[in-house]
């Protein structure tokens, strides 16, 4: 899912949840997955479909509270 896709989804109410886990191939960066409505799970990734990847969990907290985003789950 395409982080605009996000936005407009959260004005829409159809995320049903976020979590921020840690990328499995490189356990020292983080990664967002959204899971909307329907129940899909998508990886959070910029306008040019490349995946949202940060070493620092409190600047993907930070961006996912411009979408309008409450609550975040966090598994380590």
């Amino acid at each position: 899912m395409k982080f605009s896709e996000l936005t407009q989804a959260v004005g829409n109410n159809q995320i049903a949840h976020v979590d921020i886990m840690r990328n499995p191939a490189v356990l020292s960066e983080w990664v967002i997955w959204v899971r909307n409505s329907d129940g899909k799970s998508f990886l959070l990734s910029d306008e040019f479909d490349k995946a949202i990847i940060s070493h620092d969990v409190d600047h993907l907290i930070l961006l996912l509270r411009t979408t309008g985003i409450k609550q975040v789950g966090i598994n380590i």
